[in-house]
């Protein structure tokens, strides 16, 4: 039930934080009362309840005080707030990105020793210390032309359709790189299916249509502009992706 006024202790009933909690957001300025009734306590309206509410919900997404107190002011400007949540979303892609690519890790290790090889410790190591540094939130200002863009869009219906593709590129390049290092030669089964896999992502994100290819090629040619971490990887997987599709197509003519 809604009050003409709310006391810190309301707010702090209503909301789940401790007073202390509400007082600390009062000092640092991103919750400032309405007013001082009679009794010089200060009291709050529902505007300052449904800032609360934003605070809680921003802290909650992993929102600094800082970016509070800087960024958000908890407005309700439809352009500002839109901003703010698709850089946080951004940023939180980027930390699920992160343990995604561990866990691909973690999986390609499994495989290789149930297959009788020794993970490459040192490369996976290499892999994981660059995976920490990938910040793919610098793709939201990667220099794309007009055609880059009006391809990619139509390519890319949702951001979570980029990053399961994101996800399928580097999942690909960690098993090459540590596929590589095990040793596994580029005809076995575990090659042949890596192959696969490679072809299935590029056939179903390309469409076989030649202006989606030519638009990836054009990033791949420009790897400066990717993150470092990135970019160490997929050179360090390329040779073998191109032996292992080379042995690939090979074993198909041959087959016919």
């Amino acid at each position: 039930m809604k009050k003409e006024r709310y006391y810190v202790s309301d707010l702090s009933n209503i909301s789940g934080l401790t007073v202390r909690t509400i007082q600390y957001y009062d000092n640092e300025g991103v919750l400032k009362p309405a007013g001082r009734d009679e009794n010089n306590r200060r009291y709050y309206t529902d505007k300052e309840l449904s800032i609360l509410e934003q605070i809680t919900f921003y802290r909650n997404l992993g929102f600094t005080l800082k970016q509070l107190k800087e960024e958000i002011n908890c407005n309700d400007n439809k352009e500002s707030l839109l901003d703010i949540l698709s850089k946080q979303e951004n940023y939180l892609y980027s930390q699920l990105e992160e343990t995604q690519g561990k866990i691909d890790a973690v999986a390609t290790s499994k495989r290789l020793i149930e297959e009788g090889y020794s993970p490459p410790w040192e490369l996976l190591s290499k892999i994981m210390r660059n995976i920490n540094k990938v910040d793919i939130s610098i793709w939201g200002d990667y220099p794309f032309s007009e055609t880059q863009l009006t391809i990619f869009e139509d390519v890319f219906d949702s951001q979570q359709h980029v990053f399961n593709f994101y996800n399928a590129f580097r999942k690909i390049s960690i098993k090459a790189v540590s596929y590589k290092g095990a040793g596994v030669p580029v005809n076995s089964n575990l090659a042949i299916e890596l192959a696969e896999e490679w072809i299935n992502m590029v056939e179903k994100v390309t469409k076989g249509n030649s202006e989606i290819t030519n638009s990836f090629l054009q990033v791949d040619k420009h790897r400066e502009r990717w993150n470092k971490g990135e970019k160490d990887l997929i050179e360090e997987a390329e040779p073998y992706l191109e032996d292992i599709l080379k042995s690939y197509y090979e074993g198909r003519i041959d087959e016919l």
